[in-house]
């Protein structure tokens, strides 16, 4: 983790620059779940003061991407296979709905840019290679989903994935570093991106949902197999 990555910038509030700069870098697996987060560390790494750690912390907190332990310390979030099903359950659900609506109510330009996004995921599959394509996918399927669910023209919608989306992303990580897997969810999002393209709405719903059904399946055999954490 570079020095620029984590430190602040002035002309933000520092408190919601450091909980942006905690949770990219637990969403990106810089910071491992079960790891303690030591404020000291954190404050040296920011560039920020402690008390303005602590309120960002109380925010990824309140999102789930850490945990505090009475007279432990704070600790990166570990997934249970439990919470996994559950949130795969409900992300099926909404990515499935969400393709729906896109592909019933996105104009031209939200589809010109969604293909775009595609081919740039494609690139990124193609390109890197490791830990970096890991990223460098998160992002670029990042920048799809943030195309599909603004496309779909469903502000209620938009605001439930925007509540879940933190904790997929820490969960997706899991499965885009399982061999094979990048080219498989490629290759799956680009069907979906035919049926979309098709204006097939009822196939863009099914395709979405097999998608991330197919993505918890795989979170599940990983958590399934890890061992317990023993940092805490």
């Amino acid at each position: 983790m570079s020095t620029n990555e984590m430190q602040v910038q002035r002309h933000a509030p520092i408190r919601e620059q450091v909980a942006s700069i905690l949770r990219n870098a637990i969403v990106e697996m810089r910071l491992l779940p079960g790891q303690l987060l030591v404020e000291r560390q954190l404050c040296e790494m920011t560039s920020a003061s402690r008390p303005s750690v602590r309120e960002a912390l109380r925010q990824l907190e309140a999102e789930g991407l850490v945990e505090s332990q009475n007279g432990r310390g704070t600790y990166v979030s570990v997934a249970s296979p439990e919470l996994a099903r559950q949130v795969y359950a409900v992300r099926a659900e909404l990515e499935g709905l969400a393709a729906e609506l896109f592909t019933q109510n996105a104009d031209d330009e939200e589809r010109t840019r969604f293909s775009a996004a595609v081919d740039e995921l494609d690139v990124a599959v193609q390109t890197f290679s490791g830990a970096e394509q890991s990223m460098e996918i998160l992002r670029r399927k990042n920048d799809v989903y943030e195309i599909l669910f603004a496309g779909a023209h469903n502000p209620i919608l938009q605001q439930l994935v925007e509540t879940l989306q933190r904790r997929v992303n820490q969960l997706r990580a899991l499965t885009l570093a399982q061999p094979g897997r990048p080219e498989s969810s490629l290759h799956e999002i680009r069907d979906l991106r035919d049926a979309i393209d098709a204006r097939d709405a009822a196939l863009a719903r099914a395709r979405a949902t097999s998608h991330v059904t197919r993505a918890g399946e795989i979170v599940l055999a990983v958590l399934d197999d890890a061992p317990a954490p023993t940092t805490h």
